[in-house]
Parts: structure tokens; C-alpha cells; sequence
């Protein structure tokens, strides 16, 4: 089956490798720019031969169109692209078009659900591949795949077990389509949920509304992409990037009560405490002893930030 495949992330990057090994990859699409991401994927196709076709969103319709003849594609995958596919495109392939989905659909729908899977503390992800339709994320499914998220995997891990994991989706989604046991499962659209990028209020701390478990899963779901939570000491802005749920208790809310070796022990709600570890300054990375060379002390209150 000759394939083609658009793509805006790196996490496309073991499924473009696998299509390519595979002699089944006609084709590379992503948007027009200038990123590090371009760079790699225009290094990586150029290794393997590969030509990338950039396309705009204002002239996507006619541009898709044409690339679908150059190639002769028979199915198109679509992986972190941020424009809409026109509908006046979506059925020219013979197979149509696939969106790989890395959440369960329709609870997660949005273009950063693995962010909001770790922030919700959810322990089972599911890489899910849809039929394309006029809207985002709404079409019948084909392919789901659950696995679990451990309370431990930070956002990096976790977009990583599903960038490889669509390798195994893709799999399955052409076997079926091969042997005609495709069945697709339309969604319920009234329960989608569409989650945003999230924004600056998202990823900052609140230590008068967020237990110890709670600071945890927000710190892991902004580690690496965010360099970690956003919290502010002694007038400073810190990212927290690891963190763990302390036996201890606290008592003033956002408190400092405990500096040591490997880190210091902090104050929060609900009698809980959170041991930080590493954190990101201006000064750089933070962790253990250089807490304390930091300036922070015993009884330093994480101060509240308002957006």
C-alpha cells in the first residue's frame, strides 16, 4: 500500500522510519516553517531519500490535492498537524485519511492531550487512529490502544511510548484495511471533550488549591517541554522539574520546613508535603546542596501568582 504522511512533532519520527523500512512511504507532508523540527525532519528525509512537500494554510485544499496525484498515495496519516484537512480532499485517497490521536477519543480530544492526561492524573493512555472528518478529532475510530501511565512518567516519557506505539496502531489500522476487517466506531460526539494548548495559568502552582499528588502530576506533565512547573520564592520565577509526595506533614501552605541533602520538603494543602528535588532558574539548574547556595532557607514561603 503506498502511504503518505504528514506530520508536525518528532514523535512522527519511529513511524516515518518504520513506513520508510517498510518501502511503503511515498511521501512527507508538514507546514510551512522554520523550526528545529524542520531541520531534523528535512535531515532525516534527506538520509533516506525522501522529499518533503511544505504546505500553507491558505491555499491547503488545492495543495493537499496535488500532492495526493504526485504521489499516487492510497491512504495519508496525519500526526500533530495543526491545520484542518478540507473535506473537499479528505476521500480522494482510496483509503481516505487517518489522524493518529495520542489519547482516548472523544475524552481527550485537542492538540496537547498528553499534558492534560499527566495534569489529571489519568492511569491508562490510549493511542487512538480515527477516520478524518470536517472537524478535529470527531471521526469513527478505527484503532485504539491502551496502556498504562505510571504515576512516575513525566510528559516526555509518556509522548514517547506513544510515538512508538502508533508504529503498532499503524500496523494493525493497514492489516485490517487489507483483509477488509476495518470496522470503524463512530464517536459520540456530544461527550467530546476538547482540550487547549495550555496556556500560562495551566502550568503554574497554586499552593492554596493543589494537594502534594497534585503538584507531582502537573511537575511531570510540564517535564521536559516546559522545563517543569512555574512557582515563584523569595520574588524569584522557578520551574519545578521533579518533584515526589513527602510522608511528612506540613503546615503553612507554600512553607519551606525542611532544606537537606537531596532537596527541600515544602508545605502544602490537605496536611500533605512535596519534597522538590530539581528546579530551573535564571541561575540554572538547581538541585540537592545548590538549593541552598540558591538563598532559599527554612520557613521561605512559595508565594502565590496571579495571571
Amino acid at each position: 500500500m503506498k502511504i503518505a504522511l504528514i506530520c508536525n512533532t518528532p514523535s512522527a519520527f519511529p513511524l516515518l522510519n518504520w513506513l520508510h523500512t517498510q518501502g511503503t512511504l511515498v511521501g512527507v507532508g508538514t507546514k510551512y516553517q522554520k523550526s528545529d523540527f524542520f531541520t531534523d525532519l528535512s535531515l532525516l528525509c534527506q538520509q533516506r531519500n525522501i522529499k518533503i512537500t511544505t504546505f500553507v494554510k491558505q491555499d491547503l485544499s488545492i495543495q493537499l490535492s496535488d500532492w495526493q496525484k504526485t504521489t499516487n498515495c492510497e491512504i495519508v496519516l496525519v500526526l500533530g498537524f495543526p491545520y484542518k484537512i478540507p473535506k473537499s480532499v479528505l476521500d480522494k485517497p482510496q483509503h481516505s485519511f487517518f489522524n493518529i490521536h495520542f489519547g482516548k477519543l472523544p475524552k481527550y480530544g485537542g492538540s496537547f492531550p498528553v499534558f492534560w492526561q499527566i495534569k489529571n492524573q489519568e492511569k491508562e493512555g490510549t493511542l487512538t487512529i480515527h477516520q478524518m472528518d470536517k472537524s478535529f478529532d470527531t471521526g469513527p475510530i478505527g484503532v485504539e490502544i491502551p496502556f498504562e501511565i505510571n504515576s512516575l512518567n513525566t510528559f516526555g516519557m509518556v509522548e514517547t511510548n506513544y510515538s512508538y506505539m502508533a508504529i503498532n496502531g499503524v500496523f494493525q489500522l493497514l492489516n485490517d484495511i487489507l483483509l477488509k476487517n476495518l470496522a470503524l466506531k463512530p464517536q459520540k460526539v456530544q461527550n467530546q471533550i476538547f482540550f487547549p494548548k495550555p496556556t500560562l495559568k495551566n502550568l503554574i502552582i497554586d499552593w492554596q488549591k493543589m494537594d502534594a499528588k497534585t503538584i507531582v502530576a502537573l511537575i511531570k506533565a510540564c517535564n521536559p517541554w516546559n522545563r517543569g512547573a512555574i512557582a515563584r520564592i523569595n520574588g524569584i520565577d522557578v520551574k519545578i522539574i521533579e518533584a515526589q509526595v513527602s510522608t511528612q506533614e506540613g503546615k503553612m501552605v507554600g512553607e519551606v520546613f525542611h532544606l537537606y541533602q537531596n532537596g527541600m520538603e515544602v508545605s502544602c494543602i490537605n496536611n500533605t508535603a512535596l519534597i522538590i528535588k530539581i528546579l530551573y532558574s535564571s541561575f540554572g539548574y538547581l538541585e540537592g546542596e545548590t538549593l541552598g547556595a540558591f538563598g532559599i532557607k527554612n520557613k521561605d514561603v512559595f508565594e502565590k501568582i496571579t495571571v
